[in-house]
């Protein structure tokens, strides 16, 4: 087969969470190629991602994709936003958005939202400093669908984010330097959105947004699934294997 699956993590993690994914890729015969964003590597310094906004995460996917023929791109959250820009220029065989950051101009951010960000934001100097998420937060936002007794495990994973990053995936169209913007147009493989009902930091109102924007495009290949049973972090929810198994069935009929 010798497709590589390039797995591209989300804000706050490692290349470690997609763990419960790749034995199931590499046992239906892909490589898998799991990327620690720049910043993100282990025993790097927790402030190591300071200043480093969405292009530089993008030219790490470039960078490390070059070698690799047959590329599927895999990106959660922010990492789907990541995967978005890099498939303009590397064109995959394939797209695979989990739980995506949407391009501008969506605007991602609902009431809901604000409950576990406004404390991050209403910091004047996060632009170019760091964030961490509270337990709290983290519970409230990433692990709403994740069993209560895995929850501390999951959040002791956690590592600090660039807040220039976040700036940049929070604010659609009020971003001015256009920097959290997709071609769609020059995208032209199948790709195909998860999303969970109960996505407090991603809602899947926002993934129907832009669901709908590219029904305008011709030519798109854009398909959106809305699971009932997940919120935000799918690869440690109950049913994660059934949407692994769902995503390796997609690639097969593609």
């Amino acid at each position: 087969m010798n497709k590589t699956v390039i797995l591209i993590h989300g804000m706050w993690s490692q290349a470690a969470v997609w763990n419960p994914w790749i034995p199931a890729l590499q046992n239906a015969g892909y490589n898998t190629l799991a990327l620690n964003l720049p910043g993100h590597e282990p025993g790097a310094s927790p402030t190591a991602m300071k200043g480093l906004g969405l292009a530089d995460y993008v030219a790490h996917v470039l960078q490390a994709a070059q070698g690799h023929s047959d590329v599927v791109l895999v990106g959660h959250s922010m990492g789907g936003l990541i995967a978005q820009q890099a498939a303009v220029q590397l064109q995959p065989k394939a797209l695979v958005l989990v739980s995506s950051a949407v391009p501008a101009p969506i605007f991602p951010l609902r009431l809901n939202t604000l409950l576990g960000t406004l404390r991050s934001f209403s910091r004047p100097e996060l632009y170019w400093s760091t964030l961490a998420l509270t337990q709290w937060e983290a519970n409230y936002l990433l692990y709403n669908k994740v069993p209560e007794h895995e929850r501390t495990a999951q959040y002791n994973s956690l590592i600090r984010e660039s807040g220039r990053a976040a700036y940049q995936l929070a604010f659609g169209g009020l971003n001015l330097a256009g920097s959290n913007r997709v071609d769609w147009a020059a995208i032209t493989c199948p790709v195909l959105y998860l999303a969970g009902k109960h996505d407090r930091i991603v809602p899947a109102s926002a993934a129907r947004a832009l669901a709908k924007r590219l029904g305008n495009i011709p030519g798109s290949r854009f398909e959106l699934r809305v699971f009932e049973e997940h919120a935000h972090m799918m690869m440690v929810e109950e049913s994660s294997r059934k949407r692994v198994d769902e995503i390796l069935s997609w690639l097969s009929s593609r």
